[in-house]
């Protein structure tokens, strides 16, 4: 077992969700601080991206859910804010 996310040192970080890729090749983790993290299937990060809100300026939001596409190409990403974006991997 590996830690792949490892809290900062100024606060801890909250995971709000967690998704595998279909083809087992990724691992996205996202925190309270809205950023999404990738990781590949060594557990290494190879990627991150932050989420943005519905509403422009709006900063009240959590991110509730992660899927991948079937294809792995694609993640959706479910927010409190009554919006799904899917992003193109």
């Amino acid at each position: 077992m590996k830690t792949v996310v490892e809290p900062s040192k100024s606060e801890m970080k909250k995971v709000t969700a967690m998704a595998w890729s279909a083809n087992n090749k990724r691992l996205a983790v996202v925190t309270v601080d809205k950023v999404v993290y990738l990781f590949d299937e060594q557990g290494e990060r190879k990627d991150k991206f932050a989420t943005k809100p519905a509403t422009k300026g709006d900063k009240d939001y959590l991110v509730r859910g992660l899927a991948f596409s079937p294809d792995s190409t694609k993640l959706a990403v479910a927010q409190s804010d009554n919006i799904v974006f899917v992003y193109k991997l």
